[in-house]
């Protein structure tokens, strides 16, 4: 359309990299629905939850509590099992975006950290994004 103004994203997206799922273990219908084996685990992380992705081209990521006291105990606590967060792929600087939402107004969950495939990841809290957290990742997704 002709002289539509168009806003410059905030967020440079290039896509979804992938759909984070609740669950209070490893062995959720879903994962189980698209043959998923509990048994393989996931890894571990700093915040003490646990991540296995699977689902066509590891486009899901099953996170589930790895110890007691963890932020996905809450979220199971207060919302039951199902959707957790949806990550976007960006290819800037997470560190240099972090300073611009923030400049912006954007409310974060914490700091840049390592994504469960070691990428620099970067949570925006669902206040900010009208219901959703979100996840930018920076860069292409890894094998393994």
């Amino acid at each position: 359309m002709a002289g539509r103004w168009e806003p410059a994203a905030l967020v440079p997206a290039l896509g979804v990299d992938h759909v984070g799922i609740a669950a209070p273990d490893p062995a959720a219908p879903l994962a189980r629905l698209l043959g998923a084996d509990p048994a393989t685990g996931g890894r571990a992380m700093p915040s003490g939850v646990t991540v296995g992705r699977f689902g066509p081209g590891g486009g899901l990521e099953l996170v589930w509590p790895g110890r007691p006291g963890t932020p996905i105990d809450g979220f199971l606590a207060k919302r039951g099992p199902g959707l957790h967060h949806v990550a976007l792929r960006v290819e800037v600087a997470l560190e240099q975006l972090r300073e611009e939402l923030r400049a912006a107004g954007v409310e974060l969950v914490g700091e840049v950290e390592v994504s469960s495939d070691g990428r620099p990841c970067l949570f925006l809290h669902p206040r900010s994004t009208g219901g959703v957290l979100v996840e930018l990742v920076e860069g292409e997704r890894r094998d393994g």
